[in-house]
């Protein structure tokens, strides 16, 4: 007796992958992630939440496909040359990535307290995030001391420094002060990382 052949359902059409991710993205920009529903993504791309659940079983899914879908920082792969460690680390604070500084810092507060709460969500922040940004920070500044910029003698401060920014940046987040300005950050490049490697 022959067997017919299980039919599996209508493939998924990933098409919409990139403007669904993106919407998630924006979702966070716009608030918490407690209050970001899949309901709201279906309804800003106009899919139904049955299409989003089949690919993403849970928010939690989703959210970490779309951070995952943004990549890391360009300046990992790329780091800017602007002529000067002070002019560099600002080009990283406003790198268009993410749509720029305050889109950027906006969906970082968003995924703020997920973070706390999800170990997948902290773990991929952590390291598409975090520690490429730590990367570049600590290359920007070794690159400093090569060009004179900044004492040979304290380039073993340099690690401890390059995580400032980032560690900051969490914790003003985590503190729940609200969304991180711009200000914060060049205070910290001026007042903090280049006031203790002696740039002037």
């Amino acid at each position: 007796m022959e067997i017919s052949p299980r039919r599996t359902g209508r493939p998924y059409d990933h098409s919409s992958d990139d403007r669904i991710l993106a919407v998630t993205l924006d979702l966070l920009a716009e608030r918490d992630y407690e209050r970001v529903t899949l309901d709201e993504v279906a309804a800003r791309t106009g899919k139904a939440k049955t299409t989003l659940y089949r690919r993403w079983p849970t928010k939690e899914d989703l959210v970490l496909a779309a951070v995952r879908a943004a990549g890391r920082p360009p300046e990992a792969e790329r780091l800017p040359d602007l002529g000067s460690v002070r002019a560099d680390l600002l080009a990283v604070l406003d790198s268009p990535w993410l749509g720029g500084p305050d889109r950027r810092l906006a969906i970082f507060a968003g995924l703020s307290s997920a973070t706390r709460g999800s170990e997948r969500l902290a773990e991929v922040v952590r390291s598409e995030v975090t520690e490429p940004y730590v990367e570049v920070y600590r290359r920007l500044l070794l690159r400093a001391v090569d060009r004179g910029e900044i004492a040979a003698r304290l380039v073993a401060s340099v690690p401890v420094l390059a995580e400032v920014i980032p560690a900051m940046s969490t914790h003003h987040l985590a503190a729940g002060r609200g969304p991180v300005r711009r200000d914060f950050f060049v205070s910290l490049v001026d007042d903090v990382v280049l006031a203790a490697l002696q740039v002037r």
